[in-house]
């Protein structure tokens, strides 16, 4: 993949995040998107796209997103994608083997 292959916005996002290799040097997403003119969702689904294409971005929950310069670095990255995998993973089983009554059954007690 060359980065003038990529949609304005994600080059944009790549070139901004060069800026912020090594945990130690992590940008926040509101700082993040805010220098992109961009809401926090918009720069959260275009990073998720971008992980997709194998672009290695981490995120550390209170530091932010950053370019890993080491394997240490990924699995930090790694370990939060899998914490919220493991979150939506519960909430979606929760939902699935939810009562459609749930509501009342539980108002009534």
């Amino acid at each position: 993949m060359k980065l003038k292959n990529l949609q304005i916005l994600d080059q944009n996002i790549v070139k901004a995040l060069s800026n912020h290799r090594g945990i130690d040097r992590a940008v926040h997403g509101k700082v993040l998107a805010k220098s992109l003119n961009i809401d926090l969702r918009t720069l959260q689904s275009r990073i998720e796209y971008l992980q997709k294409k194998r672009c290695a971005i981490g995120s550390v929950d209170n530091l932010g997103y950053f370019i890993p310069l080491n394997e240490e670095e990924r699995r930090a990255g790694i370990i939060k994608k899998q914490r919220s995998g493991i979150t939506i993973n519960n909430a979606v089983n929760g939902y699935t083997l939810a009562e459609l009554d749930w509501i009342d059954q539980l108002i009534k007690e």
